[in-house]
């Protein structure tokens, strides 16, 4: 099911000045999720090594442990999970399954089982108290 499309053709000038031609973008899913920090700044203070290992692997984990606050990164990389499992009811995937990794340039990627989804498009931020996260599928 085709949730909209956009079919604007004009031409759009980015905030450098840049033209470009629109093009036609079809969604078939949204999903979105917020989260509370404070739960991953207890479960990190309680050692739920556990519901870490169990949920993350290993390359978010680094990632969102090379913070000296990592409880913003992982509400953020679990929120990113929740919003993908909700872009398609279809899609039952073990958390481990679906992993957020990020280019080099920051942006957010989504990979399931090994393999980069191409179709699914992240995005996250976080706050002082809540991280939040919105993913497209293609």
């Amino acid at each position: 099911m085709t949730l909209f499309t956009v079919m604007d053709k004009r031409l759009a000038t980015n905030y450098h000045g840049v033209k470009r031609k629109l093009s036609t973008f079809t969604m078939i899913g949204i999903g979105i999720d917020v989260v509370e920090i404070e739960r991953f700044r207890a479960i990190l203070r309680n050692k739920k090594e556990r519901f870490i290992a169990n949920t993350f692997t290993a390359r978010e984990q680094e990632y969102c442990t090379s913070y000296k606050d990592s409880a913003p990164h992982f509400a953020g990389t679990f929120a990113a999970k929740e919003a993908v499992l909700k872009t398609s009811e279809k899609m039952i995937l073990p958390f481990r399954d679906i992993e957020i990794r990020h280019a080099k340039s920051g942006q957010p990627e989504v990979w399931i089982r090994g393999r980069r989804a191409k179709t699914v498009y992240i995005s996250i931020t976080h706050g002082s108290r809540d991280a939040y996260a919105v993913a497209f599928k293609k």
